[in-house]
């Protein structure tokens, strides 16, 4: 498996992936960690759970990695192996997460 960092920093979608497994599901784990929980219409548990910034840092670290994994379950082959969290210069929260992305094509062999 190999291992990428995605953030949950925005950034623009790139239409010109096309047939690359590994980049579509980069971004589609991205997108879930922009997500918020609660604004996919009919679909309210899929996305992060922002109630977890309210939470003093040592139970935000506590809960960040199981939080992840609950979020990815919608991107079979994205599993969170690291995660951190600090703030950019606006103070906002910037999760960086480490993800291995397995290749179902080696699966099969």
């Amino acid at each position: 498996m190999a291992k990428y960092t995605i953030t949950n920093q925005p950034a623009p979608l790139r239409f010109d992936i096309g047939g690359d497994a590994v980049q579509r599901t980069l971004q589609n784990a991205k997108n879930l960690l922009m997500c918020a929980m609660g604004e996919v219409p009919y679909d309210r548990l899929r996305g992060f759970d922002r109630s977890l910034y309210d939470l003093p840092e040592k139970e935000f670290r506590e809960q960040l990695l199981p939080e992840l994994d609950r979020m990815l379950l919608w991107e079979p082959d994205a599993e969170v192996a690291d995660a951190e969290f600090g703030a950019d210069e606006n103070g906002a929260i910037v999760i960086t997460a480490t993800i291995d992305i397995s290749d179902r094509r080696e699966s099969l062999g």
